[in-house]
């Protein structure tokens, strides 16, 4: 299963991506203890939009390391690889490539890694199959993904109801698998991938101390879309209000604010 995009790719849909990365590279962070990744490796990130995994991974492989990112989306390519040249990163390439097939991809990769992108692939199984094909003897594919019909909140007041409700319509609607962390080790088996080691974490903030970044961040960058598909209207949404709105719910319920589950799989080849 997978789908649409969920965001229109530009400058905007960059600045949320890095926001969004300020919240969850923790949990990659983490992932990358997990699995060892270490100076020296050659990294493949997939599907690396904006680059904030690539650069998190940069950080740990070092100048003798290096890391591939790829996206199939060419004005997303070219801005991340501005935002190299504007930071002066030197252990990042990125390239014009599709997560599904990896055509075009060259040459053998210490770890393969990959953040919320198979809830958009059509055949994550086939997308894995491709990743393991291409690491090294004892190489890792590490990857992450969302639960998106959990709870974002407790309590979930009914702002919070309506804006998931929302939000897994528009998902139904286009064919994304809101469920893609959950599916994970069905997709490594069906893969052909050695049963891969399971793990789940949370980002998790009380009232008093939400962060600027929240779901109505995430939301508010699907409403063209869910524009389109007649899901609910800019009035009804309210983007301009919906943070404002949605913070003051749980700070007058006394609330928390969880981004997750965000599990994770992986597995190493033999060697």
């Amino acid at each position: 299963m997978g789908g649409e995009y969920l965001f229109e790719q530009d400058e905007n849909e960059d600045a949320r991506l890095r926001a969004q990365g300020d919240k969850l590279d923790e949990l990659t962070a983490a992932l990358f203890d997990e699995i060892g990744l270490r100076p020296g490796a050659r990294v493949l990130d997939l599907g690396s939009g904006a680059g904030n995994v690539s650069l998190l991974a940069a950080e740990r492989v070092g100048p003798q390391g290096s890391v591939l990112g790829i996206d199939r989306d060419e004005s997303t390519v070219e801005r991340a690889r501005a935002e190299l040249a504007r930071r002066g990163v030197t252990n990042v390439e990125y390239q014009v490539a599709d997560v599904q097939t990896l055509d075009g991809v060259d040459g053998e990769f210490d770890a393969v890694v990959g953040r919320l992108i198979y809830l958009y692939v059509p055949d994550p199984a086939a997308s894995l199959r491709q990743a393991y094909a291409r690491l090294r003897p004892g190489g890792v594919v590490a990857v992450q993904e969302m639960d998106l019909t959990d709870r974002w909140a407790h309590p979930m007041t009914p702002l919070w109801q309506q804006v998931r409700g929302w939000t897994l319509r528009t998902l139904e609607l286009v064919g994304v698998d809101a469920q893609a962390g959950y599916n994970l080790f069905a997709a490594f088996r069906a893969g052909g991938l050695p049963d891969p080691r399971l793990g789940a974490q949370w980002v998790v903030r009380g009232a008093g101390e939400l962060p600027d970044y929240t779901w109505a961040d995430i939301v508010g960058g699907m409403l063209p879309l869910m524009e389109r598909l007649g899901v609910t209207t800019r009035e009804e949404f309210g983007p301009d209000t919906l943070a404002e709105r949605m913070k003051a719910d749980l700070i007058a319920h006394d609330g928390i604010m969880l981004l997750g589950p965000c599990l994770h799989a992986w597995t190493r080849k033999p060697g």
